[in-house]
C-alpha cells in the first residue's frame, strides 16, 4: 500500500530542506509514495490548512486519512521500517 507525501513544490532544493529529507529517507528505505506537491510559500497553503489545520510540511498522509509530520520523524521512522498509519501493524513497502 502506497502513501502520500505531501511536499512543497521546490523538487530541486536539496540537503536540509525538511521535504527532501522526509524524501529521502522514503526512497532510501524502498517506501512507496505518491508525491502531492503544494506551493513552496507558506501563505499560499490553504489546501494544506483545509487537510490538517497546518501549513507547514511534509506530512505523509496514510490510506486511512491520518497525517505524519515532521520530517525528522518521518525520517526516522522510514528507516527504522516502522512507517504505518495507526491501525496497520505492518510498515508501508515495496
Amino acid at each position: 500500500m502506497a502513501v502520500k507525501l505531501h511536499r512543497c513544490s521546490g523538487t530541486i532544493i536539496k540537503g536540509p530542506h525538511p521535504c527532501w529529507v522526509a524524501q529521502h529517507a522514503l526512497d532510501e528505505a524502498g517506501i512507496e509514495y505518491e508525491v502531492v506537491k503544494h506551493s513552496m510559500v507558506r501563505p499560499l497553503r490553504k489546501d494544506v490548512q483545509a487537510l490538517t489545520g497546518q501549513k507547514k510540511m511534509p506530512l505523509v498522509e496514510f490510506e486511512d486519512g491520518t497525517f505524519l509530520r515532521d520530517s525528522s520523524v518521518i525520517a526516522e521512522r522510514a528507516r527504522a521500517g516502522t512507517l504505518h498509519g495507526p491501525g496497520e501493524t505492518a510498515p508501508f513497502s515495496s
